[in-house]
């Protein structure tokens, strides 16, 4: 992420006074703060190792970044072929490439001559690389009208292309400049994000302005492109692809589970499973928190409700993580977890059956919403965002999560009663709420894969948008 963009969308008053200098200079497509924001971005290249130490990931970035611009003109010298097209995909972290991935893998089908460039701004990003089969991956050059123009001169591509958001001034004005089509798929803007206002929308409105075709995700996120500076003229109502991703996903688990690949233990009779999926530390608090308050009740209550069996699967299912978890379930239940690792192989003859399991593996969140009853998405009490709210949707899940969020499906799918948007306090009753009423968990869960259902055809539509721009690019 460019780092005067960053001080620009959380100190507003750090640029009032170059606010008032100034005006987008509109015919260009070039404002005086881009202008102004190149210079500072390149005065404060010799600090950005200073950045390094925040940690090792904002470390990978920072350096790959000031290294990017001759890793790309490195692979294009020893394998860019002139006569082959090129398409230019940026996502900021896993999330949004994640949702691109069925785009990319339609649009190579029509076009298997595509060379492809993947940048990401995220290290996170890693996770679902070896799914797109870039020609070349890593991190944008550094947001520095030099840096940018040199990696776009060098790999000379027809197309860039964002994926969700996260477009930029540098990159798009050396693009546009170059005569490189540029589009974003899957967009969408948050209602709350500072892009909408103040310097933020001032200093990213250029860049919106010049993106040539656009699909975004709904109606709104399409008005707020607007807002931000899209042309109406090039933006389409596609949809989201990273629902029918989410499908193919779960529909692919779901074939392994029925051969047999189960991840989980035999269930025990009168218990409901919750998957905790992607979670951080505030989610696993409140959630062993709430299992148990839920198992006092049971203890002294009503025998006809069912028992919470809660799986946690955390974001990043370390040995801090673990270690973390059990702390927590000393703590709130007085007995340690469940490990996946130590479960025996059949999974018929574990003890500790009414303990939370921690999941200290990934790669199969998707088979383990396929053998729950219910599924909470971390990220929504803390952490860095929420995550995906439509793969357990797809897998016929009720959905609950913490108010800490903005996910236009998120609030979609609350609106339409599939998913429960629950704070801290309330975590425990909205779970009591389902674990006593199957018939309600049932209907949730149908509509859920119906909601998801309902986004088909948004990767045909995004491929169209794709195979226009690099036509167009490579007419240019």
């Amino acid at each position: 992420m460019p780092y005067l963009t960053q001080v620009a969308e959380d100190h507003p008053g750090f640029f009032s006074n170059l606010l008032s200098a100034g005006h987008l200079v509109r015919g260009g497509s070039v404002s005086l703060l881009e202008n102004l924001y190149n210079v500072a971005v390149n005065a404060l290249r010799p600090l950005l190792p200073a950045f390094s130490a925040a940690s090792p990931k904002v470390s990978a970035a920072v350096e790959g970044r000031r290294a990017a611009a001759g890793e790309i003109a490195r692979w294009a010298e020893r394998e860019r072929d002139p006569f082959r097209p090129l398409l230019w995909l940026h996502g900021a972290s896993a999330g949004e490439l994640a949702g691109a991935i069925p785009i990319v893998a339609r649009v190579r089908e029509e076009r298997p001559e595509l060379q492809l460039i993947v940048t990401y701004s995220s290290p996170s990003a890693e996770s679902v690389l070896a799914e797109i089969d870039a020609d070349h991956a890593g991190y944008p050059p550094l947001e520095t009208m030099a840096d940018c123009r040199e990696a776009i001169r060098q790999s000379r591509p027809d197309a860039l292309v964002f994926a969700k958001l996260d477009a930029w001034p540098a990159l798009t004005r050396a693009a546009t400049e170059a005569g490189v089509s540029l589009g974003m798929i899957n967009a969408t803007v948050r209602p709350t994000s500072t892009r909408l206002r103040g310097p933020g929308r001032q200093l990213l409105a250029p860049s919106y302005g010049r993106l040539d075709g656009v699909g975004a995700v709904s109606d709104g996120a399409m008005e707020r492109l607007e807002m931000l500076g899209t042309r109406r003229e090039v933006i389409q109502v596609t949809g989201d692809a990273a629902f029918e991703r989410a499908l193919e996903r779960v529909d692919r688990a779901r074939e392994a589970v029925s051969e047999g690949g189960r991840r989980l233990p035999a269930r025990v009779d009168g218990r409901v499973r919750l998957c905790a999926g992607s979670t951080w530390p505030e989610d696993e608090r409140v959630l062993i928190d709430a299992a148990a308050i839920l198992s006092r009740s049971s203890n002294g209550g009503d025998s006809r409700v069912p028992e919470l069996d809660l799986i946690l699967v955390p974001h990043e299912p370390d040995a801090a993580a673990v270690k973390r978890i059990q702390s927590m379930c000393l703590e709130a239940l007085g007995s340690e977890p469940r490990l996946w690792s130590d479960l025996p192989a059949d999974g018929r003859s574990e003890s500790k059956v009414h303990a939370p399991l921690i999941v200290d593996a990934v790669g199969f969140l998707a088979e383990l919403y396929l053998e729950c009853d219910m599924a909470w998405v971390g990220g929504g009490i803390g952490g860095e965002g929420l995550h995906s709210v439509v793969e357990p949707a797809a897998a016929g899940l009720p959905v609950l999560f913490g108010p800490v969020q903005d996910r236009w499906e998120a609030q979609q799918m609350v609106e339409k009663g599939i998913a429960l948007e629950a704070p801290p306090a309330e975590v425990a009753g909205s779970i009591d709420s389902l674990l006593r009423d199957p018939e309600r968990r049932a209907r949730m869960g149908e509509s859920a894969r119906l909601y998801v259902e309902s986004g088909r055809g948004a990767t045909e539509a995004s491929v169209r948008l794709v195979l226009d721009l690099l036509a167009e690019g490579g007419q240019k």
